[in-house]
C-alpha cells in the first residue's frame, strides 16, 4: 500500500486509484475502484508526480487498521514522522 498526498487533507492510496482527469488548469477527478470520486483543486501534475513517487510528495507516515476482536476493521490512523 502506498498512500500519497494528494492535497494538505488528502491522502490517498495509490493502489486503488482508477484514473484522474484534468478537470480544469488547478482541478482534477480522481476516481478509485470503489467508486468514490474526490475533486481537490490541484493540478493534474502535482497529482500524477504524487502517484508515480516525486520526491516532494514523499511523506514519512505511518499507516495503522484498528480492528475490534472480530477483525472488523473500524477506523484508519495516519501518523506523520517529523
Amino acid at each position: 500500500m502506498k498512500m500519497v498526498k494528494i492535497s494538505e487533507y488528502l491522502y490517498l492510496n495509490s493502489d486503488f486509484i482508477e484514473s484522474v482527469e484534468a478537470d480544469s488548469e488547478e482541478s482534477v477527478i480522481i476516481t478509485m475502484t470503489s467508486g468514490a470520486i474526490f475533486s481537490p483543486n490541484v493540478s493534474i501534475k502535482k497529482v500524477l508526480d504524487a502517484i508515480s513517487g516525486s520526491e516532494e510528495h514523499l511523506e514519512r507516515s505511518k499507516y495503522y487498521s484498528l480492528i475490534d476482536k472480530n477483525r472488523n476493521i473500524y477506523a484508519h490512523l495516519i501518523t506523520q514522522d517529523d
